[in-house]
């Protein structure tokens, strides 16, 4: 063997992933993995009534052939369409799971695995096991590229890397397999503009649905022997998008911690940069009777990897939940985040933009724990009487208890599949190590 690759990362990844199965997982990283995958699911089905990508979904799908599930829809198709189609559905509500120092594995890493292992029939227990694989995988690549440009959205690039890997896994690669694969993908990611979250430009959501349909078509044309330039990862992914590559880290600590269990659920259905202001202020109306009337303005001192959430007047609701004013303002006036106006991009209420109006959002380099370690956030109410009431946050919460993930999950299904279908799929979900084949899930995932 070449020591070029002889001493890769992709080889320490290949070899990380061919040893993987489900007798050497730790129980808590079945069990957050089970959680991951119920929490990504529930996400994409709540999404499925957004006009955006209903049309979109008409016209790929192939209604007389296929074997993986286009949620939302009776209909299936191949892996590849399929995992485009669901993959896309997770930002639009922005409600989805993440890893703070790697961004949203989960939305790329689940569609692939489950779209590719409909097609070959495989059980709850392999589905675990290819997740795992394909997140470890990813967020150690996370690490080595933040911080990375800032023009450019993490959607769509390293995780797309584990999405191939887990995919790979489902396919029972060989060590050799998964060299090429790494090396492969590597050169298939999309570099897509940050700006379009906060511009509301809703072609976002196809950045981890293509990027993550690559992660398919790359693992298909592996296994049909199309190969890789060597040390792809190393040499081209890592520095065309890190500011400061960092190759030395990359597989550090792999095989040894699992990562998985570093991840965080979402709390409120927005960006996670937004969080700590919203836990903020409602931390501070849950102690103070105070209207929207009696406000004279809000200061938002914020990190300033979220300053740039700052549009009081966003142009619809994607711009929305990436623009501290706005959700602000939704929860001055419903005391809640509208995740029914946000899953139908229904037209931004006028109330929330006249409170949004009221908030100013400052960058504070100066908050502490800085940003990755923290997400600190300082909200600070002014009123027309001159009270002042303030409230710091410097991480907003990420662990959400078992029977909240539970409500979550049920609150997102329901209005698509009805309550008890909902708490059937919960149930199948959660007892998903014995199932021996995960398209009995199918009946679930349409009206």
């Amino acid at each position: 063997m070449d020591k070029k690759v002889e001493n890769s990362a992709e080889l320490r990844f290949a070899q990380f992933a061919v040893k993987q199965n489900f007798d050497l997982l730790p129980p808590e990283v079945i069990k957050r993995a089970k959680e991951i995958i119920r929490d990504t699911i529930g996400v994409m089905l709540r999404a499925t009534t957004a006009p955006s990508l209903s049309n979109l979904r008409k016209a790929l799908i192939d209604r007389d052939s296929g074997t993986s599930t286009v949620l939302g829809t009776p209909f299936k198709t191949n892996p590849f369409i399929a995992t485009l189609l669901n993959a896309s559905l997770p930002t639009i509500t922005q409600y989805d799971e993440g890893h703070r120092l790697a961004a949203h594995p989960g939305i790329h890493i689940v569609p692939a695995a489950f779209a590719m292992g409909e097609d070959k029939g495989i059980s709850g227990k392999d589905l675990i096991v290819a997740v795992v694989t394909g997140y470890e995988v990813a967020v150690r690549i996370g690490f080595s590229v933040l911080p990375m440009d800032p023009k450019i959205h993490p959607h769509g690039n390293w995780s797309i890397v584990g999405a191939a890997v887990s995919v790979g896994k489902i396919l029972s690669f060989t060590e050799k397999q998964f060299v090429n694969l790494i090396n492969s993908i590597s050169i298939l990611t999309l570099a897509t503009w940050r700006r379009a979250t906060t511009d509301g430009a809703t072609i976002h959501h196809l950045a981890p649905g293509l990027g993550t349909s690559h992660a398919i078509i790359a693992a298909l044309a592996t296994q049909a022997g199309l190969i890789g330039p060597p040390s792809s990862l190393e040499e081209f992914f890592l520095p065309l998008y890190a500011t400061r590559p960092n190759p030395e880290i990359i597989t550090k600590g792999l095989g040894k911690t699992y990562e998985i269990l570093n991840n965080y659920f979402k709390a409120y259905p927005a960006c996670a940069h937004v969080h700590s202001s919203l836990q903020a202020l409602e931390n501070i109306l849950a102690s103070h009777r105070i209207s929207v009337d009696d406000i004279d303005w809000i200061e938002v001192r914020t990190f300033p990897a979220a300053f740039h959430l700052k549009e009081q007047n966003p142009p619809n609701t994607l711009a929305g939940i990436f623009s501290i004013p706005y959700c602000l303002g939704s929860w001055l006036i419903h005391r809640k985040l509208l995740i029914d106006s946000i899953a139908t991009e229904s037209v931004i209420d006028p109330q929330i933009l006249r409170a949004a109006s009221l908030v100013r959002v400052v960058k504070d380099e100066n908050l502490k724990p800085p940003y990755p370690q923290g997400r600190p956030s300082l909200v600070r109410v002014h009123l027309k009487n001159g009270n002042e009431y303030e409230n710091f946050v410097a991480l907003p919460r990420e662990r959400l208890t078992e029977e909240e993930l539970g409500k979550k999950f049920l609150q997102l299904v329901k209005p698509l599949i009805g309550e008890k279908r909902g708490e059937e799929l919960k149930k199948n979900l959660d007892d998903l190590e014995n199932i021996s084949d995960i398209r009995q899930l199918s009946i679930y995932l349409s009206p």
